[in-house]
């Protein structure tokens, strides 16, 4: 059966490449490219393919949601600072994702979500990338008996297609982290935390985030310290002279099946930058959601990414369908 796909936010450039990906994995997919300025979608709707635009206002969208017919899944690739489209999409059991909630914005999408009456899947993704960071560091972390540190980090190139980080992005990013401690959950100041990271030989001074994938990977593995941070510095790709990529590390250290104290490093770089990577996230995740890879969709509740895919297979997925670097180091 066609699935059929609102990406609330389509025309941007997270949204855009979200558009993209879903063409790729779901070529029969009917996709709607819904935002304030409609017009601006045209092009993309053409490229697309079995496509059309709608215009959108997130402070009241029901009219024009209800105009875009059936759907299987809303994407917000844009704030939903009133939560309607989330309001929405429960109310009417269409499968919702958002890229654009940060941990600290999580509660009242909770408090909504727990009072409805769910019909289908809702997949917040207050993560970086994603989901992408949580399930690469879930497959890495499959060669342990038993974790007990997760150190994650990723490098933010100024000339990444996305665009320089402004100072009230830092604000955003850089309030007070959640870091797991000694088995307990700590609020540190990211200034009284500043760390030297080293990515691909690339050395710069990161900052504590909080980011849902520290959480998650919690219960997840049982790990008693977990971090993420970011920093700013060049990426591989400009460091090669291409375009700037995106870098993330994963870092873990444990046991393996016979006791031995081991520590395994994963570099996970996208060569095309974050918003494509940010874009391939969320397109698997929906995907997944709404049963778009021909296997039953999962039942309706809040889920996480990670919980809904498969570490390994995705993992894989990644390398042979993006063309997304996954590279190991013992």
């Amino acid at each position: 059966m066609t699935k059929s796909i609102l990406v609330a936010g389509g025309y941007g450039l997270v949204g855009s490449h979200i558009a993209r990906h879903l063409r790729q994995i779901m070529p029969d997919a009917k996709l709607i490219i819904a935002g304030r300025n409609p017009d601006k979608a045209a092009d993309l709707v053409t490229e697309l393919g079995n496509a059309e635009a709608l215009a959108l206002e997130t402070n009241a969208p029901e009219k024009a949601l209800a105009r875009a017919g059936k759907l299987d899944a809303i994407i917000a690739a844009l704030q939903d600072p009133h939560d309607k489209l989330l309001s929405y999409a429960l109310t009417n059991g269409i499968a919702h994702l958002s890229i654009t909630r940060a941990v600290l914005d999580m509660a009242s999408f909770v408090a909504h979500t727990a009072h409805a009456d769910l019909k289908a899947p809702v997949v917040p993704t207050a993560h970086w990338q994603a989901g992408i960071l949580a399930l690469t560091a879930l497959d890495l972390a499959s060669e342990f008996k038993a974790v007990d540190s997760i150190a994650m980090s990723a490098l933010f190139d100024m000339t990444d297609p996305i665009g320089p980080m402004t100072v009230e992005d830092a604000g955003h990013f850089f309030g007070k982290a959640l870091v797991m401690k000694d088995g307990l959950w700590t609020w540190v100041d990211p200034d009284a935390e500043v760390t030297p990271i080293t990515i691909d030989g690339e050395t710069f001074d990161a900052r504590p985030m909080s980011t849902l994938d520290t959480m998650s990977l919690r219960p997840a593995t049982g790990a008693t310290d977990i971090s993420f941070h970011l920093g700013i510095a060049n990426s591989r790709g400009t460091r090669a002279g291409s375009a700037a990529s995106h870098d993330m590390q994963i870092v873990i250290k444990g046991t393996d099946a016979d006791g031995t104290a081991i520590t395994r490093t994963r570099l996970v770089s996208d060569p095309r930058g974050q918003a494509q990577l940010t874009a391939t996230g969320a397109a698997l995740a929906v995907q997944r959601a709404i049963g778009g890879d021909g296997q039953p969709a999962p039942k309706p509740g809040l889920y996480l990414p990670e919980t809904i895919l498969d570490a390994g297979a995705y993992t894989a997925r990644l390398k042979s369908d993006f063309g997304i670097l996954v590279k190991d180091d013992s």
